[in-house]
């Protein structure tokens, strides 16, 4: 019976290994960052598109908000005129995920998220030694997996 089992628990544990993710958005150019010197006013920025789709150029989207020292803070309904699609940022104590979405018909919605760890925001010093702000200081590019 075991020799039976193991062929097909390596051939089920081999294909969930090269499975390929389920990719439904990818941000481009993403951005996060409080005003310095020390300022509250924090903004949001990406370029958002779908890959396999004909939209290759993708939507600006910009959101803002009010957040602190080492404090990105979290958004819901940031815009990506003039297209339909909307992100958020919700934050946990180990980081913040961006989720975008978008309607695809009255009662369906396409959702993608990513996960940012807190490693990535920073306190980042600017050209005057006073000047302290908050800022994402990870990759610019990465993709959002489909959700539910």
């Amino acid at each position: 019976m075991m020799k039976l089992l193991l062929p097909a628990l390596v051939t089920a544990a081999s294909a969930a290994v090269i499975a390929p993710r389920d990719v439904v958005f990818e941000a481009r150019n993403f951005t996060a960052s409080c005003l310095p010197p020390g300022s509250t006013t924090c903004f949001y920025s990406l370029n958002l598109f779908m890959p396999g789709t004909m939209d290759t150029q993708g939507y600006n989207c910009t959101a803002s908000g009010t957040g602190g020292p080492g404090l990105l803070p979290e958004i819901q309904g940031g815009t990506c005129l003039p297209s339909s699609r909307t992100f958020d940022v919700l934050r946990n104590e180990t980081g913040m995920t961006v989720i975008a979405s978008v309607q695809v018909s009255r009662l369906s919605y396409t959702r993608g998220a990513h996960f940012i760890p807190s490693e990535q925001i920073q306190l980042t010093h600017g050209d005057d030694p006073l000047e302290v702000y908050t800022a994402y200081v990870g990759p610019k590019d990465f993709p959002l997996e489909r959700i539910w």
